[in-house]
């Protein structure tokens, strides 16, 4: 992106517009989704449904910036035709719809006065952030102009193309004629907004005024720019009524009708319309919560482009991920655990089934790994036989092993048409601290491996081999024949590793493992086995649930291919039931990795 200066106007050149529109956009959802996520640590919210509430909002949001501008009789065919037939958006509609899209929430979650008054001034500044990307996309643009801080935009954008469209410029020329900087200029005015509403919010009286005062000046601040715009950059229509369009009729009307509600909610009703209360976990209605969201999604999934679906599962995958973990850890769910499991099915098919699928027949490719896994378990050392009644006796101390290890990996993947053939090699290194619970005794080792592997996977079975090489270390109790202990567990120089799948992935399928994981599996868990899905979509997707034998406790994973070449897979490892005599517990874990994959060869 370039910006060439002269005496009159700035040339705006710009190699790719619709890439900083989807930036901005993107951003826009990003900040709302840190502040809100700040202010509700601060204030103890469960994140949970902050998450969920934040997920109702951003597909409430982008959904009305849609169908704002679809005529109500031609949304059934807007929800059926791919996402470039009806491609325009409207900041109006994106307001109304996610202001639905918080009451709902709040009625749900009970979020009290502070929430809503955050949204009153984080809405006016994103819907800001987002203006920035029209500017340099070029639509919605200004008015002509001889103002020095006017703008001209190149061949390609709406501007250049509607100008030529109507005569007013030759079609040989490079740049548009100098327009208003309409965009830049509702940017500002919708920042003054947000500070407006963020100085005065405090000085209502209920809760909810806040957000009817930014309302009344955003319709406002819409009916005065206007006059700025060009009519032809506008998705609505140009019928014109007593010299204004009757857009700028609806905005004056809009906020008449904000400015009279808030003058009656604020002065003379006795009554809250929106009642908050302390904020608390209602597990059942997050679950049927996530079943709506869900159906939202796979009803709209054709409308919604694909960063727009991004702004959405950056909150909603937390979510689900929050709700899986509260669902293993909050007893009063534990009989119900599996059926309620099928709910947290849902979404992820959902998910699947919303990535854009263009990926190429594909024969062999290379493949890069980098994951990190972090942690903590304990273990037992017996020592010093001794001749008993019952036979041998010993005695034992207790460790608590806490290890950082971080990994990559390469491997090369040859694809036939009923089989998948990969060699590799993973490399990793980190440290592993020993503390002895018994003697208070703490140690630290640096622990490291090389990991050649190979695998063979086919539709219904597949099994591989391998093994680590270097100075291992792993959860397992010990029973030393000897008067002294000296550290918590063997050191390893090379341990073997195996794998067998019965089942089609894409599917159902069950495995057992003995290590052959991510880059990083050691010296967690080496001993497993699972069941799992891809939900019919392809080897590359998968959700898991097994049980880990060496932990004696059960994990959840989940792979997916994101994009043609960003893979990404995880596990969370529930806290294990093991036994010993001091406070000093261990918590649940994570192992982590991302793929990339590159040098495709096609048929």
């Amino acid at each position: 992106m370039a910006y060439l200066i002269n005496a009159l106007n700035m040339d705006m050149t710009i190699d790719h517009p619709r890439f900083y529109f989807k930036l901005f956009y993107v951003l826009a959802f990003v900040f709302i989704y840190l502040m809100v996520i700040y202010k509700s640590v601060k204030r103890g919210y469960h994140l949970r449904s902050v998450l969920l509430m934040l997920t109702t909002i951003s597909l409430f949001t982008v959904l009305g910036s849609r169908l704002f501008t679809i005529p109500v009789g031609d949304w059934l065919t807007a929800i059926q035709s791919p996402v470039t037939t009806f491609n325009n958006r409207s900041a109006v509609g994106g307001l109304l719809f996610g202001l639905m899209g918080l009451i709902i929430s709040q009625r749900v979650f009970g979020f009290n006065r502070p929430m809503l008054d955050l949204y009153a001034w984080l809405g006016p500044i994103a819907l800001g952030i987002i203006k920035f990307g029209c500017l340099f996309n070029g639509c919605c643009y200004g008015v002509p102009t001889h103002a020095l801080w006017a703008v001209k935009y190149p061949v390609g954008t709406h501007a250049h193309f509607n100008q030529w469209a109507e005569g007013l410029i030759e079609p040989h020329m490079a740049m548009s004629l100098a327009v208003h900087p309409v965009q830049l200029y509702e940017s500002l005015a919708l920042f003054l907004i947000g500070y407006m509403v963020f100085k005065t919010h405090k000085y209502w009286r209920k809760n909810f005024t806040a957000i009817l005062s930014g309302l009344t000046l955003f319709f406002v601040m819409r009916f005065f720019i206007e006059f700025f715009r060009d009519p032809n950059g506008s998705q609505f229509n140009n019928v014109y009524y007593f010299g204004l369009r009757w857009y700028q009729w609806s905005m004056l009307l809009y906020s008449l009708i904000a400015a009279l509600l808030l003058l009656i909610y604020e002065k003379y009703l006795k009554i809250e319309l929106v009642k908050g209360r302390q904020n608390t976990p209602f597990l059942h209605a997050d679950f049927i919560y996530i079943i709506l969201i869900s159906l939202g999604l796979y009803t709209f999934k054709e409308l919604l482009s694909v960063y727009e679906l991004t702004v959405i599962w950056i909150k909603f995958l937390p979510a689900i991920v929050l709700s899986a973990y509260y669902l293993y850890t909050d007893q009063r769910l534990k009989a119900y655990r599996w059926v309620t499991s099928i709910v947290l099915l849902m979404p992820v098919y959902v998910f699947a089934q919303t990535i854009p699928n263009h990926k190429p027949v594909i024969k062999q490719y290379h493949r890069v790994d980098l994951g990190a896994s972090f942690g903590d378990f304990n273990n037992e050392v017996r020592y010093n036989p001794q001749a008993g009644e019952c036979g041998t006796t010993y005695d034992s101390q207790y460790f608590k092993q806490t290890y950082s290890i971080v990994g990559g990996g390469y491997s090369f993947v040859t694809e036939k048409e009923k089989s998948r053939i990969t060699y590799g090699a993973n490399l990793s290194a980190g440290t592993i601290k020993s503390h002895n619970l018994s003697a208070n005794i703490k140690e630290s080792d640096f622990i490291y491996a090389v990991n050649p592997y190979f695998k063979v996977d086919g539709k219904w079975l597949g099994g591989g081999g391998g093994f680590q090489l270097g100075n291992l270390r792993m959860n397992k109790d010990e029973t030393i024949d000897e008067s002294n202990i000296g550290d918590a567990s063997k050191t390893y120089t090379i341990l073997p590793e195996f794998y067998v799948r019965l089942g089609p992935k894409k599917y159902f399928d069950i495995d057992y493992n003995y290590g052959f994981m991510y880059p990083t599996a050691f010296p967690t868990l080496y001993s497993r086995a699972s069941a799992g899905t891809g939900f019919g979509i392809s080897d590359n997707y998968s959700l898991r649930y097994g049980y880990i034998l060496n932990l004696d406790t059960s994990f959840i994973s989940a792979e997916a291919l994101i994009t043609e070449q960003f893979g990404i897979n995880i596990m969370y490892i529930f806290k294990e039931d093991f036994y010993i005599p001091f406070d000093d517990k261990t918590s649940s874990k994570v192992v982590f990795s991302l793929n990339y994959r590159f040098g495709h060869k096609t048929k």
